[in-house]
């Protein structure tokens, strides 16, 4: 058998093996890719919703202030609400 036959049985025998690695990697990291950017997609939901319940707070709180006046008080309420109702949306999601 000629050398150069068998330089070549070599060479598409070791490219096999590199083509099949790599496309076993790139497997892999489209895998850990796609749990990735599904991860991605539920952060954005939950930020999606808190905004709507923030923006609805300051619509209420708002019109607080135009019905009734500005007061210290109905801030320190509306503060509050805000610091308390992530705790409580943490708790529901766990369930």
């Amino acid at each position: 058998m000629d050398t150069s036959f068998i330089h070549a049985d070599v060479f598409f025998f070791v490219t096999t093996i590199a083509v099949v690695l790599v496309s076993f990697v790139a497997i892999i990291v489209l895998i850990y890719l796609a749990k990735i950017l599904s991860d991605v997609q539920e952060i954005t939901k939950q930020i999606k919703e808190e905004t709507v319940l923030i923006r609805e707070d300051i619509q209420t709180f708002r019109s607080d202030v135009k019905n009734r006046g500005f007061r210290i008080a109905q801030v320190w309420t509306f503060l509050r609400g805000l610091i308390k109702r992530p705790k409580s949306t943490r708790s529901k999601n766990k369930s």
